[in-house]
């Protein structure tokens, strides 16, 4: 008698009717284990540092000047979120309402803070906003 399902170990009986059991290892076990991090959302990915990187949808623009008075523009196609420290913590937990702690939040763990960053996350894509909200959110797992 054996079990055939690859999961399990295989355990079949010798002509001494005393069990061998064989265990097997299957195919993509080896991937199953060292992917124990949360699912991310699309165009996201885990990076080796623990890090995670989210390809804008739609990139955004932002207009300014530079320190001559110049124009400039640059594109954010790209957003880098890492996990929080207690002090960025701390200024989430300040923060008077939901929306604004939302907004820290994705702020204090892609490093996008202050005015530029918050023009960043403004002008995003819906899709690529909630999708900034999910990743922030995982740095706050203990379980992670």
């Amino acid at each position: 008698m054996s079990d055939t399902n690859p999961d399990t170990p295989t355990v079949s009986y010798g002509t001494s009717s005393d069990p061998v059991v064989t265990l097997s290892v299957p195919a993509d076990a080896s991937a199953a284990v060292q992917d124990d991090k949360p699912t991310l959302p699309k165009n996201a990915a885990w990076q080796a540092d623990g890090s995670v990187l989210l390809t804008l949808r739609q990139p955004v623009v932002q207009n300014g000047f530079d320190q001559t008075g110049s124009a400039t523009t640059s594109t954010v196609t790209a957003v880098s979120f890492r996990p929080f420290t207690g002090a960025a913590m701390l200024r989430i937990q300040a923060q008077k309402n939901d929306a604004q702690r939302g907004l820290v939040m994705m702020q204090e763990s892609s490093g996008l803070t202050g005015p530029v960053g918050e023009d960043v996350f403004r002008k995003m894509d819906a899709r690529d906003f909630i999708a900034c909200t999910v990743i922030a959110s995982l740095f706050t797992d203990p379980g992670l």
